[in-house]
């Protein structure tokens, strides 16, 4: 009698993760090095064909063995290709050093302009690439301690780049062990983060700060079991972007007052070194929300119905409370309830400026919610759009971009809620039938 064959053992991870990181690799090089990406058809094939290539690799990653390895220095590998480049697609970067650079000349940085009487005195060669050069910071306590910090360093974009991508990477390690923690495809999650393009291409190349927000929002979720301790990463996030502060509800209904007096603590922490800022402490960082519009979504259904022009807003301001609420009273899990929440606001936010879309990769890579994963990749399409110079760009987006980056999001979104509902209520048969 024999006994029954054995399974066959899972492929190496290798032999997919080398060919699939090679051509992302290849793709992103050509994305920011060669000349022809400026033109729109050319920016959009090379994106495509290295988001193509990270899904291709998503897909096979988790019913593979081995690979942490090679998943970890092709992640590296990716972003030193973009760590060169001056940014071009948002210069962001450049406000970032020009709020350090005024702390250390003794102005703060809250409630001045750069175009501001008092500061012509400081302006650098750099000075005609800040955006938005009439407006006051957006950027709450945490980010201008960073701003200053690298100023006090040397101020240089590579700095900035280089203390970005430490958090960003450090964040995949967060990531993979809560993958570990709750029995979830390490590599698979970690593979999701650290290879995503629009991350790559924001980070590593743009100079962007989500990771100083992102990577203590990940603690929040790792430290999930240690009240106070999560509470004070969740209040560091909220000083680089307060919509992390959506996440309290859930955290002090599953644990008690203690994250609120963690949060509450870091906060006061933070900002004490900028008290004397006053209002404009609470007011710049609401900014952008309150007065800005680009690639607006579902909003645009909230605005047709509520009229005015801040009550939409605030609508859509009280509707993703509504969720941080819900998510709260139904206990999730602290990243479902992320998901949630950064969910509603993306969907009703009226300025998404497509790195906002990074927002929600940390929770939908260990959820696996392909939606949002799929929307990092469309919130790409501005550019393709708008590629003569730095975003937002000057004028409205055309229509398609609209269509293109939010009808598959509802869509795939609706079809998941769907599913949901019939999993949980499947229809009665009649007896006989």
């Amino acid at each position: 009698m024999t006994g029954l064959p054995h399974p066959p053992a899972p492929p190496p991870a290798w032999r997919f993760l080398l060919p699939a990181g090679v051509a992302e690799i290849v793709f992103l090089a050509a994305l920011g090095w060669c000349p022809a990406a400026d033109a729109a058809g050319w920016r959009a094939l090379f994106f495509a064909g290295a988001f193509a290539a990270y899904l291709v690799a998503a897909s096979r990653v988790k019913d593979a063995r081995g690979g942490a390895v090679l998943l970890w220095a092709t992640a590296v590998a990716m972003r030193l290709v973009l760590l060169p480049l001056e940014p071009s697609l948002s210069t962001d970067a450049y406000r970032y050093l020009w709020d350090g650079h005024i702390q250390t000349a003794g102005f703060g940085p809250f409630g001045r302009s750069p175009l501001d009487p008092d500061l012509a005195g400081l302006r650098t060669p750099w000075f005609h690439q800040i955006p938005e050069p009439g407006s006051v910071t957006p950027f709450p306590p945490l980010a201008q301690i960073s701003f200053l910090i690298l100023s006090l360093a040397g101020g240089a974009v590579l700095q900035v780049k280089l203390l970005w991508v430490g958090l960003d990477l450090a964040t995949g390690w967060v990531l993979g062990r809560i993958a570990h923690h709750t029995g979830r495809s390490r590599r698979l999650t970690q593979l999701l983060w650290l290879w995503s393009p629009l991350l790559l291409v924001e980070v590593a190349w743009s100079g962007h700060l989500l990771p100083l927000a992102i990577f203590p929002l990940a603690l929040v979720v790792l430290l999930a079991r240690v009240p106070t301790a999560s509470g004070v990463a969740l209040g560091l996030s909220s000083m680089v972007a307060p919509a992390s502060l959506a996440a309290l509800p859930a955290l002090a209904r599953r644990s008690g007052y203690r994250p609120l007096l963690g949060c509450l603590a870091a906060m006061a922490v933070v900002s004490a070194p900028y008290a004397l800022a006053g209002r404009s402490l609470l007011t710049a960082p609401l900014r952008i929300f309150l007065e800005g519009r680009f690639l607006e979504g579902p909003y645009l259904l909230v605005e047709s119905a509520i009229p005015g022009d801040a009550a939409p807003r605030l609508v859509a301001l009280a509707l993703v409370l509504g969720v941080s609420v819900w998510a709260a009273s139904r206990r999730m899990r602290i990243e479902a309830a992320l998901l949630w929440v950064l969910g509603a606001a993306l969907l009703v936010t009226p300025v998404l400026r497509p790195w906002y879309a990074l927002w929600i990769l940390p929770f939908a890579a260990l959820r696996l919610a392909w939606p949002w994963i799929l929307f990092t990749g469309l919130a790409f399409l501005p550019y393709v759009a708008l590629p003569a110079g730095p975003l937002p760009g000057s004028g409205p987006l055309p229509v398609w971009v609209h269509l293109a980056v939010w009808l598959p999001l509802v869509a795939l979104l609706v079809r998941e809620l769907w599913r949901t509902w019939a999993a949980r209520f499947p229809s009665r048969t009649v007896p006989g039938s």
